[in-house]
């Protein structure tokens, strides 16, 4: 049996907006498992973080801007983590509108994993140093850098195991191209089949996954739920930031926002709803927030944008609200996952607003716990608001003890951590919990960006 045994998470973002890997290594450290995990800088300067007992390690994985290739950017925005994201983000339309192009021409062009090279370069030296028994691959965009690290590590003699953590369904990525997707799915399959374990958020994702990855063996699910131990009471007030007074409606919305995620229909919605205010908990310079703050100047009054609050502190935050929304559109990998905040809206006691995408509508009408409405039809949303606004202790209800035990990240990490002490036939000793919170992040040395 391994005392303390070593697990390596690989992310391509830039972890602190990453709730589940943020969760998967604060439990796992927690659980007495040394933790390690790598994600992406922006801005060329490697950085590292720590959560809990975990280590986070910041490369610059997928940097766009160099200081071969943009001295003067960089020069610019090199230590606004935030600017070097967005800049980073239009230039990887621009390649995608460009392959969209190249595939309606018909020119051929081959078809590779962006960046796979440059994050296995820089992540093998950091994985043969710290010798993990376990290889963690976050999304399908890890996997190929993860497995290319359990086969270096190999021909070093240290044998890792591989887990490939399913946070979506390929197919239903909408900004994949089909070459894209049919590449990635190609890894999938490969890796998958030599993996210790698959992951995966929900059972209707295990529907698909089973002939999408041509496995055998149905992936462990360990849901996106919340942290309950973890949570802490909120420095800010929700009402209070949004000059809202106690008994006033107040429906919220919390997380990334953008056209497929519907909050065109409850903003419109507010027109039929006189007295209901709507909060919008996001990034106040995310362009889609921008727009639809620029749709409505007659809602000014009624239509709030406030930014995040740290993770730890969500539920507490959003707790002071009357319902709690997930308006999203139809889209398959919407269809099939119940979404992180569903569960931070039940551990605030929110009633939830639901479109008609199926497992988390599916959810609400077994539980109770709020109304579903049809996606994109204001009218419908109007209707669902006005019944859990009538009587929202209704709704509340739902939420007996063992009802919200069983849609809490503690319950998963059981799960997690039961899968990684049979893979490494491990027996760590848990340690006391330190708090859920992102460090500061601190400059290292800085990584060469010669290719």
């Amino acid at each position: 049996m391994i005392p303390t045994p070593r697990t390596l998470h690989i992310v391509l973002n830039g972890v602190t907006e990453d709730s589940r890997v943020l969760k998967c290594a604060w439990s796992l450290s927690n659980a007495g498992w040394e933790v390690l995990v790598v994600g992406a800088t922006a801005t060329g300067i490697s950085d590292e973080l720590s959560i809990g007992y975990s280590r986070i390690i910041r490369l610059p994985l997928k940097i766009v801007i160099t200081k071969e290739h943009a001295p003067f950017l960089l020069r610019i925005f090199g230590k606004n983590e935030t600017l070097c994201w967005l800049i980073a983000g239009v230039l990887r339309r621009l390649r995608k509108y460009r392959r969209k192009l190249t595939e309606k021409l018909g020119v051929k062009s081959e078809v590779v994993v962006p960046n796979l090279n440059r994050a296995v370069k820089l992540i093998t030296p950091v994985a043969l140093d710290f010798a993990p028994d376990i290889v963690h691959a976050h999304d399908y965009t890890a996997l190929p850098v993860a497995g290319a690290i359990v086969e270096a590590l190999a021909k070093s003699g240290k044998k890792a195991a591989l887990v490939y953590d399913a946070h979506e369904y390929v197919p239903g990525v909408a900004h994949l191209t089909k070459p894209m997707a049919a590449l990635y799915t190609k890894i999938e399959r490969k890796y998958s089949k030599s993996a210790a374990a698959v992951l995966s958020v929900s059972e209707p994702m295990n529907d698909l996954l089973m002939d999408q990855l041509q496995i055998t063996a149905r992936p462990t699910v360990v849901a996106n739920d919340p942290l309950v131990d973890g949570q802490e009471p909120s420095d800010r007030d929700l009402r209070d930031d949004i000059g809202v007074s106690p008994g006033v409606p107040l429906m919220v919305y919390s997380g990334a926002v953008a056209p497929q995620r519907g909050i065109q229909t409850a903003l419109a919605a507010l027109h039929q709803l006189p007295g209901v205010h709507l909060a919008l908990i996001a990034n106040p310079k995310n362009k889609s927030v921008m727009d639809l703050v620029a749709s409505s100047p007659e809602l000014a009054d009624r239509f709030h944008v406030v930014p995040y609050v740290p993770n730890s502190e969500l539920v507490s935050y959003l707790s002071i609200a009357d319902v709690g929304l997930i308006p999203i559109l139809h889209r398959l990998n919407h269809e099939i996952s119940l979404i992180t905040k569903f569960g931070e809206y039940m551990q605030a006691h929110l009633p939830i607003i639901v479109s008609d995408v199926k497992t988390m509508a599916a959810e609400v009408r077994r539980l109770g716990n709020g109304e579903v409405f049809i996606a994109e039809d204001v009218d419908d949303f109007v209707r669902a608001a006005k019944l859990v606004l009538a009587d929202p202790a209704k709704y509340r209800a739902a939420y007996s003890a063992e009802v919200l035990s069983q849609r809490s990240w503690e319950r998963q990490a059981e799960i997690l951590l039961a899968t990684y002490n049979l893979i490494a036939n491990a027996a760590p000793t848990a340690k006391t919990h330190k708090p859920f919170i992102v460090s500061e992040a601190m400059p290292l040395q800085e990584v060469s960006l010669e290719n």
